[in-house]
């Protein structure tokens, strides 16, 4: 974020009122799906607390590594990474089938071409009523995140989500960057 100037007025996310209003709470598990720097997998496992657990995957080992120190650094425990590609089938074979309390998605789907098989391994993990968040980048001009033409519309993340069978639940208020919403299995 390199030369972003923040005005006021502009907000920025802040990870754990989402996951707050996502829902989460002590003791659950989560799986953040191409968590890159952790920025959402550090606030789940401080709001999991010692009974949870926070599944982070990514395929950068770099980026695993950093919220492996991240997690060090704050006297997280309950943070287990894994390398997976997310586009493959079972990316996520180390997490317990059916499981998952919470998936986080969050600024993943215009990185991910197949996006029909991310949905369905985050269908997989997830328990019965367990809980998708999807949240990325919004189409407003922004100078900071994808460029416009990489962005994934709200419309096209609903459509995503309601062909792996996932119910909408709520729309998740985020940021002025970003949408967010919330599905179930």
């Amino acid at each position: 974020m390199s030369g972003f100037v923040f005005q006021p007025g502009v907000r920025f996310l802040d990870p754990e009122k989402v996951l707050f209003n996502a829902g989460l709470a002590p003791g659950q598990l989560v799986a953040d799906l191409g968590a890159g720097s952790g920025f959402f997998a550090i606030a789940a496992s401080k709001m999991a607390g010692q009974t949870g657990r926070v599944f982070v995957v990514d395929i950068m080992e770099q980026a695993l590594n950093h919220v492996s120190s991240e997690a060090r650094l704050k006297g997280l425990r309950n943070i287990q990474t894994i390398r997976g590609n997310l586009e493959e089938k079972n990316a996520c074979k180390d997490i317990p089938e059916g499981g998952v309390d919470l998936v986080i998605l969050a600024n993943v789907l215009h990185q991910i071409k197949n996006k029909g098989q991310l949905f369905k391994e985050a269908y997989r993990l997830l328990k019965s009523g367990g809980k998708v968040l999807v949240i990325d980048w919004n189409q407003n001009p922004s100078p900071i995140g994808p460029s416009a033409s990489e962005r994934i519309s709200e419309a096209e993340a609903v459509k995503l989500a309601q062909r792996s069978t996932f119910k909408q639940v709520s729309r998740i208020e985020a940021d002025n960057y970003h949408y967010g919403f919330l599905f179930a299995k």
